[in-house]
């Protein structure tokens, strides 16, 4: 018996599946990003730490414009160079592949969260370190989480859209590189 693939550890496997550009599905994991990028905000400022900012009507509406910001604009460039490739793809398969890319970003931010608040409870300062976290752990993780993307992104392309590798490849790592920068740039500023 054959165990499931999963995009994000077989994407290869995963895209070859019948059901694997179920927009029904995306539209989940868009929801899943935006409740879990909400549910870090709450923590935080039921910690305390969030200098004392509630989660508001207003900041859900900024964390879902950030979240369709995330999931639109890897599908604007991922369906652009699909269709400058010539390649076979629908607007709602490539919105369906954007979305998961989603899932590393929210794992992500789930890490850096959770090592910022391991920091917190072990009394470390962040004063006392020479950079800011968004520098020296925000970063690498925003890289990593883009990069895991375009790993999906790749299988996605390569196998639903009938990519060749190297094209699929080429592809996903611009769509990557434009995730990090939407990401990391704002951080570095």
């Amino acid at each position: 018996m054959t165990k499931p693939s999963t995009p994000l550890a077989d994407p290869d496997g995963y895209f070859a599946r019948a059901d694997a550009f179920s927009l029904r599905r995306a539209v989940g994991l868009v929801l899943a990003y935006w409740l879990g990028s909400l549910a870090v905000d709450l923590g935080w400022w039921l910690a305390g730490d969030l200098a004392g900012d509630p989660v508001t009507v207003l900041s859900a509406l900024q964390h879902l414009e950030a979240t369709l910001l995330y999931w639109v604009v890897p599908t604007i460039v991922l369906y652009g160079l699909v269709l400058a490739v010539g390649a076979d793809g629908e607007p709602a398969e490539t919105l369906s592949l954007a979305a998961w890319g989603l899932v590393p970003l929210l794992v992500g931010l789930a890490t850096f969260n959770l090592t910022l608040a391991a920091l917190a409870t072990l009394g470390v300062d962040p004063d006392a370190i020479p950079s800011a976290p968004d520098v020296w752990l925000f970063v690498p993780l925003a890289l990593l989480a883009c990069g895991w993307a375009a790993y999906v992104w790749r299988g996605g392309l390569a196998v639903g859209f009938s990519l060749e590798r190297s094209t699929a490849t080429a592809t996903a790592l611009l769509a990557g590189g434009v995730c990090a920068a939407l990401l990391v740039v704002p951080a570095l500023g």
